[in-house]
């Protein structure tokens, strides 16, 4: 098990996935590229307390969260706050939790931008639909 360094708040991400494996900052960087890509105007931040990397739809001056990457020893989770809410057709989500699921990704291949991208932009509509009632 590697020991790992804390994180501070003005960490950027990419120190934060430096505190990981090589094959773990690959698969979180190709994600995160795929994340900006399907929601461009999104807010990204590091959150050291969760140790993942958060991500906010934005409507005007106002921000709602939707998502995470969360790196783990052997894999990466691309997770939805409101993932129990998102269509899912290919099976993709995982979790059991009242309100969050995400998709497990342990090597590149596992990215499936086709499949992933439809997910992202839909958690982050429904973001800011439940933020705008």
């Amino acid at each position: 098990m590697t020991k790992r360094k804390s994180v501070s708040r003005s960490q950027t991400v990419e120190e934060f996935l430096s505190l990981y494996s090589l094959p773990i900052q690959r698969i979180a960087q190709r994600v995160r590229k795929l994340v900006k890509a399907t929601v461009p105007d999104l807010i990204e931040a590091v959150y050291p307390g969760w140790k993942l990397i958060g991500y906010r739809a934005t409507n005007g001056k106002r921000s709602f969260y939707f998502g995470f990457i969360l790196p783990k020893e052997d894999r990466v989770l691309l997770g939805f706050e409101y993932g129990r809410l998102l269509s899912d057709p290919e099976g993709l989500l995982g979790g059991e939790g009242k309100q969050v699921r995400h998709i497990s990704i342990r090597n590149l291949k596992d990215i499936r931008t086709k499949a992933i991208s439809p997910l992202v932009m839909e958690a982050a509509v429904i973001a800011l639909e439940r933020g705008n009632r």
